[in-house]
């Protein structure tokens, strides 16, 4: 039989089909030695064994081909309205008793009787199964908090395989197969978040890594990814040990996002950013460094460019890396 649930820390880039690439891509940093100066926060995969699970129990077999198969692609109302049909039928599903249990074991295990937060993420398992480009198709939800909230989460997970923007991209897909990563929060609400590129994104110069982010949970805006803080290193000199940081650019960082303070924590608001923090950078050298090598051991993994998201938790003042993402799938080492 399947196994529902899967740790991080026994998870590798060949369970992919059973985990789905984001998640396969951060279990083989916790087992993997090559990868072992990388921190990550520890947590568990719902598998793709799970999903299906969930969708034979409350047979929904092949419902959900039907509808899509109605679609009239010319029409985005078409689309939006068998759509929600496709995701409605997931939201009024139960979950299975024996993989309520599991999931819900997994959950005490992992927060053992504390009341942190979980970032609880899609992880779908494409055609190409180590393929990572599903930004902003499926669901994610951060600081979620008590049994209750956990469940629902996962369920929304598994409907926003039927987003908008999925069948858009994709209306005549068939067999779609999701997986669920849980772990614990990362505070970065007051702290700071961003993004790391192995080669510089717009030029594509190999020899640069180039770190950005702001204060609080990242924006997925563009205009306001333009006031971010940015700073360039330089790869050969970082290799060297010399100083290897060669331009900062302080950004405006206007405002940030932060959880509410009462009412459903899993809400974010925009805020103001005081002026004591728009004039401060966001990371210090030393913070700036420590991911720009977290780059390159995962470049040198992997062989390939790497973009990385990155967060800072505010209680510990640690850094942590919530994604990795090979751009050149073609290099991807088999297992």
């Amino acid at each position: 039989m399947k196994d529902y649930i899967l740790r991080l820390k026994t998870i590798t880039i060949a369970d992919n089909e059973e985990v789905g690439s984001k998640n396969a891509f951060l279990g083989e940093i916790f087992t993997q030695k090559a990868l072992g100066n990388i921190r990550v926060s520890d947590g568990f995969a719902i598998t793709a064994s799970a999903y299906r699970h969930f969708i034979a129990y409350n047979k929904l077999d092949g419902v959900h081909d039907q509808l899509i198969s109605g679609i009239d692609k010319s029409n985005p109302i078409s689309i939006s309205e068998i759509g929600k049909q496709a995701r409605d039928l997931i939201m009024g599903a139960r979950i299975p008793g024996d993989l309520y249990d599991r999931i819900l074991l997994a959950y005490r295990e992992l927060l053992q009787d504390s009341d942190d937060g979980l970032a609880i993420r899609s992880s779908p398992v494409e055609d190409n199964s180590l393929s990572i480009r599903t930004k902003d198709k499926y669901d994610t939800f951060l600081n979620v908090k008590g049994e209750k909230q956990l469940f629902s989460s996962v369920k929304k997970c598994f409907a926003s395989l039927y987003s908008d923007q999925a069948l858009i991209d994709d209306p005549d897909r068939k067999d779609r197969v999701i997986s669920v990563g849980v772990q614990k929060m990362i505070r970065a609400d007051q702290a700071c978040s961003g993004y790391a590129y192995t080669s510089d994104p717009q030029s594509g110069f190999v020899d640069v890594i180039h770190v950005s982010g702001i204060w609080g949970i990242g924006f997925k805006n563009a205009e306001q990814l333009l006031n971010q803080d940015e700073f360039i290193v330089y790869k050969p000199n970082l290799s060297m040990g010399v100083n290897s940081i060669i331009q900062k650019k302080l950004g405006t960082k206007s405002h940030m996002m932060v959880y509410k303070d009462s009412g459903d924590t899993t809400s974010l608001i925009e805020k103001e950013t005081s002026s004591e923090l728009r004039s401060k950078f966001i990371l210090n050298d030393e913070e700036i460094l420590t991911i720009a090598n977290w780059g390159i051991i995962l470049e040198n993994y992997y062989n390939s460019p790497m973009s990385l998201e990155w967060a800072k938790d505010s209680s510990s003042q640690d850094l942590f890396l919530l994604q990795a993402k090979p751009e050149n799938f073609k290099k991807l080492k088999t297992y």
